[in-house]
């Protein structure tokens, strides 16, 4: 026992001599044009356009002056975008033309002594919603801390004509709470609010529909395509909403609902799935549909549904 201890001690010394730092030697990338640009029927383009970096480089990306970016529309010019300067530190170009539904547009990004960028993409036809379902008899208030509750609402989001194929979906849900006058220690709902809060709703679901949704930067939840393939037309969710019972009563639920191209479906997948990866993994590449670049270039289509909310229920 004693020579077998004394043997992988030794082993374990072994192991840490061995040890030693290994300097990776990355090739040199030439800089490119990093476009960004979702899209969506009855509203400008608005492209964000960067300089790629290097895996070591630290600080935020350059963001050109003078690029000269423009929309096609099924291979005719369309449109011109200028530069702009928000009060926020966002910059991007922007069209004067409006998108519309079911046209291919194609965006073309040019930097003097730099690879020009394109991409092509479309915004959908909405699949529209055929209804929004609460379950009011399973509605139920739960305790906070700090004197607050939160009305959790149990509703089925339901989708007229499912497609055979191509189901990418995206969803957002928020609330409407309105705050009343108090007086004598008393919640005045016979008197109009002081003032409605609008705010994202956040939301309680099974576990096989918690692993097919995800949060993405454009604050809406992507809706795994797999998620369909038990043909369901609808999702379900319990949604919750706190509120201070004193004097706030939740007015209105409001669903957003997306229909995806594949482009803005593949790409925020991707984006999703860079934060799952274990770190023993080979990490998901990143979708890209910009040639010449980096980036994404894709629409969207929205339709939108308003539940109010009963209260007492």
């Amino acid at each position: 026992m004693k020579n077998t201890a004394l043997l992988l001690i030794a082993l374990w010394l072994s192991g840490v001599c061995c040890v030693r730092e290994v300097e990776i030697d990355l090739p040199a990338q030439p800089v490119k044009i990093v476009a960004l640009s979702h899209f969506t029927p009855g509203q400008p383009f608005r492209v964000e356009v960067s300089l790629s970096q290097a895996l070591t480089d630290a600080g935020d990306p350059t963001i050109p002056f003078n690029a000269d970016v423009a929309i096609a529309l099924e291979g005719k010019f369309l449109d011109k975008l200028f530069r702009v300067t928000g009060d926020g530190p966002r910059i991007y170009w922007e069209s004067r033309d409006l998108v519309s539904p079911e046209s291919e547009y194609l965006l073309s990004v040019r930097i003097g002594g730099l690879e020009p960028a394109e991409a092509l993409s479309y915004a959908p036809a909405p699949i529209l919603l055929d209804r929004v379902q609460i379950d009011t008899p399973n509605m139920r208030l739960i305790e906070l801390t700090g004197g607050k509750v939160a009305m959790r609402v149990p509703l089925k989001i339901f989708v007229a004509n499912l497609p055979l194929e191509k189901r990418y979906f995206a969803f957002n849900l928020a609330q409407e709470v309105a705050t009343y006058p108090v007086i004598d220690d008393e919640i005045r709902l016979d008197l109009p609010p002081d003032e409605y809060t609008y705010e994202s709703t956040k939301f309680l679901a099974d576990g096989r529909t918690l692993a097919l949704v995800y949060d993405t930067p454009e604050k809406v939840v992507l809706v795994n395509e797999n998620f369909w393939s038990d043909d369901k037309n609808y999702l379900a969710l319990d949604a919750l909403i706190p509120f201070d019972p004193a004097d706030q009563r939740p007015i209105h639920l409001f669903v957003e609902w997306r229909t995806l191209s594949e482009a803005f479906y593949r790409y925020h997948l991707s984006v999703a799935r860079q934060g799952n990866n274990l770190p023993l993994n080979d990490p998901d590449a990143l979708y890209n549909n910009v040639v010449g670049g980096y980036g994404n270039f894709s629409g969207y289509s929205v339709d939108m549904d308003t539940i109010s909310l009963p209260y007492p229920f």
